[in-house]
């Protein structure tokens, strides 16, 4: 017993030992498949990420779809591990394809072009054919490439229909559409979950499983919870299990993604940018319009606190802000600026940019500006070598502006010059067309254009609006006498006194010979009569200066209509007013004729 006990405990030690190192060599190497597969997934992960920031409306979309997808996997009775790895995979890489796809049309706030559509619809099937690429030991590919197909065999790329869309594909199909709805998107804003529901319910049978669907419906708020959890699990979770696998633990994961992430995103949206500027600023030919959407789309790519966008004047060597935005716009809005003087000045006088630059300079009377506004960015807009304009960007922090954001506004500078520059055209050759060439004053063009939208303003917000004619007494007498010189100069003499006399927002405008129209917002009848004693008054007390010896003192007769009691178009309150004018002229003409009428020339000297 001694020997055979002797014998037998060396071998039992032996065998437990041996045991013992095989089942650590097992679990080191489960413990390295784990890890091989932790670094599998977080490489795939990393690049779904970047991926998901080209696409600057859908951050953390694929994140959502992923923890969707498995939960409703998990509700379907999946359990084959594979297949569970595969829908894991192709959840963070069903749009893999849309690398192939341009920015502004992923990005386009309106509705696609054919072409773009045919575009877009590519995705499935280029994404499938790079993914067939890698030999991954589980179904990938085919999720990616069939989970735009449709149950009732309308889609693409194939036009599977049933049953014979893979069951991962149909999953993800129903998933990818619950996010897209519950997302904000370029075109429309996010829906709510009743509302994507009920168009997921409506579509079941047609675009998708109805098993599916009706898994999904009973089974939202478990995977809404679920959804909650993987945004809570930030991007960086995958890039910690990256690094922790390659033993890289002095790299700052937050700052990888920062950087790496940060500049995937910011290089589209540079391309975004421009496209988005230029296609919205480029549709208005109003100076205003134009300048206020430049600022708009500025806010959302470079940060200020105040921006003014300065145009050349075509007079003089000074620069106006035609728009200011932002703080202290009361303040900005005073600023003139002379080429050469100042921040803006000097970008203007040399054609250059100023990056992060004291703004004191810009502000040398106004000690409340400078106070407040430490740096500024100011780039020229130039067309052909010539500035039409500077975009100054003012922060009340230092050290804001980065030579990323200098670059943005340069790429953005040329087309906004442009768009500027054509608006300006219009507008100066619309004020041609709609301005008395003798008087200064808007002429009936105008009037025909301008009276329309002012009728149409008085009826939304039901108030009166009562249009003058005025016709100038005794003015035959100055061209038959003095000749048509004399009397051009007494029409631009009248112009001015009648549009001094008149208020701010009413408009006075050239109807023809010696024929004016004044157009009075919000008057109605018993106000209008202020207005006309006040003409009358003052054409009937003073004298209009014919030469350097005499003068002439000319009448007016005024007739006045009232929308909407005279009438409710322009036809009717001209006429009216034109019937009103006679009948006053009349009365005036036969009060002249009685005692102590007004002679109506007079010499000057003795103002007889």
């Amino acid at each position: 017993p001694f020997f055979a006990v002797a014998v037998a405990v060396p071998i039992v030690l032996v065998i437990y030992y041996a045991y013992k190192m095989n089942l650590e060599k097992i679990k080191q190497a489960q413990q390295h498949v784990q890890e091989l597969d932790e670094l599998y997934h977080s490489t795939i992960a990393s690049l779904a990420m970047a991926i998901d920031a080209k696409d600057q409306s859908t951050h953390g979309h694929v994140q959502r779809v992923q923890a969707l997808t498995l939960g409703l996997a998990r509700f379907a009775g999946i359990t084959d591990e594979n297949e569970l790895k595969g829908l894991r995979a192709a959840s963070l890489l069903h749009d893999i394809g849309k690398l192939a796809v341009p920015e502004y049309i992923l990005n386009k706030p309106s509705q696609l072009t054919e072409a773009e559509t045919a575009k877009i619809r590519a995705h499935p099937s280029v994404g499938a054919d790079i993914l067939e690429t890698i030999p991954f030991p589980y179904k990938v590919a085919p999720y990616v490439r069939y989970h735009h197909e449709r149950w009732d065999g309308t889609g693409y790329p194939q036009g599977l229909k049933g049953e014979e869309i893979p069951l991962g594909a149909r999953i993800l199909a129903v998933v990818d559409c619950y996010d897209a709805l519950r997302s904000d998107r370029p075109y429309r804003p996010e829906l709510s979950r009743e509302l994507t529901l009920d168009y997921i319910q409506q579509e079941a049978g047609r675009a998708y499983d109805p098993k599916i669907v009706e898994i999904l419906v009973n089974n939202i708020a478990e995977l809404e919870a679920e959804i909650e959890r993987a945004e809570k699990e930030t991007p960086q979770r995958s890039l910690v299990q990256l690094e922790d696998t390659l033993d890289s633990a002095a790299r700052d994961s937050r700052k990888l993604n920062k950087t790496v992430f940060h500049d995937i995103a910011s290089t589209h949206k540079e391309i975004q940018a421009v496209y988005e500027i230029s296609q919205s600023i480029g549709k208005s030919l109003n100076v205003s319009e134009t300048l206020s959407l430049l600022a708009s789309k500025i806010k959302k790519f470079v940060p200020y606190s105040a921006c003014s966008i300065y145009l050349v004047s075509s007079e003089d060597d000074r620069m106006l802000p035609h728009h200011v935005s932002g703080m202290y716009k009361d303040i900005l809005d005073t600023v003139e600026v002379r080429l050469g003087e100042g921040i803006t000045g000097w970008v203007a006088a040399n054609n250059e940019p100023l990056v992060d630059v004291s703004a004191a300079p810009e502000f040398p009377g106004l000690k409340v500006l400078r106070s407040v506004f430490r740096s500024c960015l100011a780039v020229p807009l130039s067309m052909d070598d010539s500035v039409v304009g500077v975009i100054t960007l003012y922060s009340t922090h230092t050290n804001v502006y980065q030579y990323d954001h200098l670059r943005l506004m340069e790429m953005i500078a040329p087309h906004a010059a442009a768009a500027i520059n054509n608006a300006i055209i219009h507008e100066e050759i619309q004020e041609d067309a709609y301005t008395d060439a003798l008087t200064g004053l808007p002429n009936l063009r105008y009037f025909n254009a301008f009276i329309e939208e002012e009728l149409r303003r008085a009826r939304r917000i039901s108030y009166p609006v009562t249009v003058l004619m005025m016709d100038l007494e005794r003015f035959k007498e100055v061209n038959d006498i003095y000749g048509h010189k004399t009397g051009d100069n007494i029409l631009v003499q009248v112009a001015q006194i009648l549009k001094n006399q008149m208020r701010r927002s009413d408009t006075c405008l050239r109807y023809g010979g010696d024929e004016f129209v004044g157009v009075l917002p919000g008057v109605n009848k018993e106000l209008a009569q202020q207005t006309i004693k006040r003409i009358q008054t003052y054409f009937d007390n003073h004298s209009i200066p014919l030469n350097d010896e005499k003068t002439i003192r000319l009448g007016v007769s005024i007739g006045a209509a009232t929308f909407p009691e005279d009438g409710v178009d322009p036809e009717s309150l001209l006429s009216v007013a034109d019937h009103a004018m006679y009948r006053d002229k009349l009365y005036r003409a036969t009060r002249a004729r009685g005692p102590g009428a007004v002679l109506p020339f007079e010499k000057r000297a003795d103002n007889v």
